[in-house]
C-alpha cells in the first residue's frame, strides 16, 4: 500500500489546509515557549550565583598572568620550554562608589551703605553603604584597578634566535598592552 501525499492533499479542502497550517504554527510557538522552561542537563542556563571565593591578590593575579603567558608563548614556533616572571608596580586598588553631596549656603555681608550676597558651595563625598537585614553595613565596590606591569622576563629555549625572540617580545607586549621595552627574552 503506497501513500500518495498529493492524492491525500487533493481530497482536503482549502479551509482545512489553512486550519491545519494555523494549528501547526500555534503548536510550534507553544513548543518554543515551553522550551524556555525545560532545562536539560547539558543545556542548562542557570544563573550563576556569586560564590564566596578567595579575594584576588597581587600574587594570584601575577601567577595567573604568568601561567596564561607561558601557555601562549609555548605555542610560538621555536620557543621550546618557557618560564616567565612578571614584576608588578603596585597593589590592587579597590575603587568604591561615592555619592556627592553639594551644600549651598547664602551669606549676606552688610555694610552701612551696601548689602552684598554671596553663595558658598561645599561639596562632600560619602561612600555608598548598603545595610543588610542583619544590620551589617558594607561599602559598594565599583571596580578593582589591577596593578601596572613593571616588566616581564621570558626565559625559553628559543630565546637565542633573534626571530623567535622578536615574535615572543611582540606577543607578550601585545597581550599585556605594554611597550616592548618592558619585555626581556633570553635563553
Amino acid at each position: 500500500m503506497k501513500l500518495d501525499i498529493k492524492k491525500i492533499l487533493s481530497n482536503v479542502s482549502a479551509d482545512k489546509k489553512r486550519t491545519f497550517i494555523v494549528v501547526l504554527g500555534i503548536a510550534g510557538i507553544v513548543l518554543i515557549f515551553l522550551s524556555n522552561f525545560i532545562h536539560t542537563e547539558s543545556g542548562s542556563t542557570e544563573e550563576s550565583v556569586p560564590q564566596e571565593s578567595e579575594p584576588l591578590t597581587v600574587e594570584s593575579y601575577r601567577k595567573q598572568l604568568e601561567e596564561e603567558l607561558t601557555r601562549i608563548v609555548s605555542a610560538i614556533d621555536g620557543a621550546g620550554k618557557v618560564e616567565i616572571l612578571i614584576t608588578m608596580d603596585s597593589t590592587i586598588e579597590d575603587v568604591y562608589i561615592l555619592e556627592k553631596n553639594v551644600n549651598e549656603k547664602s551669606v549676606n555681608n552688610s555694610d552701612e551703605n551696601a548689602v552684598e550676597s554671596e553663595t558658598e558651595y561645599k561639596e562632600e563625598n560619602e561612600y555608598v553603604i548598603i545595610r543588610s537585614k542583619d544590620g551589617s553595613e558594607q561599602t559598594v565596590l565599583q571596580k578593582q584597578v589591577m596593578p601596572k606591569i613593571r616588566g616581564v622576563l621570558v626565559v625559553c629555549d628559543g630565546g637565542g634566535n633573534s626571530v623567535t625572540r622578536e615574535k615572543i617580545t611582540q606577543a607578550v607586549a601585545s597581550v599585556l598592552n605594554i611597550s616592548s621595552g618592558k619585555v626581556y627574552v633570553t635563553f
